[in-house]
């Protein structure tokens, strides 16, 4: 007999979200049913979707070597002025 898990049991399996789970489900890469209103997937679906998956890589956005201009005092922020607060000593 095949073992059935959850939604969150294969998250927790996959240590990813449970809203991945379901979008795995809807873009139908992930088998699964419905029973008694619960969605349940079964270990045989689970491992052939481990064995088959290959993790969409994305590059980290906040690694981007753009160049950057130096540090000065002239940077329009330092121009800013507020109630009773200023850089400038005037």
């Amino acid at each position: 007999m095949d073992e059935y898990y959850s939604v969150s049991q294969v998250a927790l399996i996959l240590k990813v979200h449970p809203l991945t789970i379901r979008r795995y489900i809807r873009e139908e890469k992930l088998n699964a049913f419905r029973a008694g209103g619960n969605i349940r997937i079964s270990a045989s679906d689970l491992r052939s979707f481990i064995e088959g998956f290959t993790p969409n890589v994305q590059k980290n956005p906040g690694l981007k070597t753009k160049k950057k201009k130096p540090f000065s005092l002239s940077d329009p922020f330092f121009r800013l002025r507020a109630r009773g607060l200023s850089m400038n000593k005037s």
